[in-house]
């Protein structure tokens, strides 16, 4: 699964490097294979599926505080996430190769984000009002001054472009929505958030070992 998502990459990384480096989102989309394209973004929604069907099978189930468990807890409906580092992500729309959108939460009121047009920088901390289906998670076991170093490192993002070179997520001069969530946490502990390699997808920051989701919405 990871050899065919970094084949992928190579693929939409040439496409991207054959076109003009001042791209827009309008002819972005003209630019990276069509069928390519398509099986990127069918693979994500039969991964969303999936998940979806786990949690809806084990709404019933209490969270237990290692690893294992973290991923079979993943129904739990919890409050809505307003501390610094946590994950947000939604299912909704399709943005060129990516389903849904990623982002960071700041602080109570205000989250972290990157947009095709507009690059990085701070929102209405209101996904549950902004988005039909909506994925709370949080790092596995670190503390809240963990987690506020990692909100800080996406805030210290802000005014940056966004990144669209999908393939190159190490990229710190510009970013990509879950690629921005993705280096705040690599650069402030080490921490690697991308499930599956290669481009990080918003699922990718749900689906990670190093995750677990605590909130869930329209599931």
């Amino acid at each position: 699964m990871k050899l065919k998502k970094y084949a992928s990459c190579i693929l939409v990384l040439g496409l991207c490097f054959a076109s003009s480096m001042n791209v827009s989102f309008a002819n972005e989309d003209a630019n990276v294979d069509p069928t390519e394209k398509k099986a990127m973004i069918e693979k994500q929604r039969s991964q969303f599926n999936e998940l979806d069907n786990k949690i809806r099978e084990s709404k019933s189930q209490i969270p237990q505080p290692n690893k294992v468990q973290y991923r079979s807890a993943r129904s739990v409906a919890g409050n809505y996430p307003t501390k610094p580092g946590s994950i947000l992500v939604t299912r909704d729309g399709i943005l060129d190769v990516f389903m849904g959108h990623g982002g960071i939460v700041y602080n109570a009121s205000t989250t972290v984000e990157s947009y095709i047009g507009s690059g990085v920088g701070t929102y209405s901390n209101n996904w549950n009002a902004r988005y039909n289906t909506v994925y709370g998670a949080e790092v596995n076991g670190i503390s809240l001054a963990q987690g506020q170093a990692a909100a800080t490192y996406a805030y210290n993002q802000r005014g940056k472009n966004y990144n669209y070179f999908y393939c190159n997520p190490e990229n710190l001069d510009n970013y990509y929505c879950s690629q921005l969530v993705y280096q705040a946490y690599k650069q402030t502990m080490g921490i690697d958030i991308n499930a599956d390699g290669g481009i990080v997808f918003p699922i990718d920051l749900i689906l990670s070992n190093n995750t677990h989701t605590v909130y869930t919405q329209g599931v």
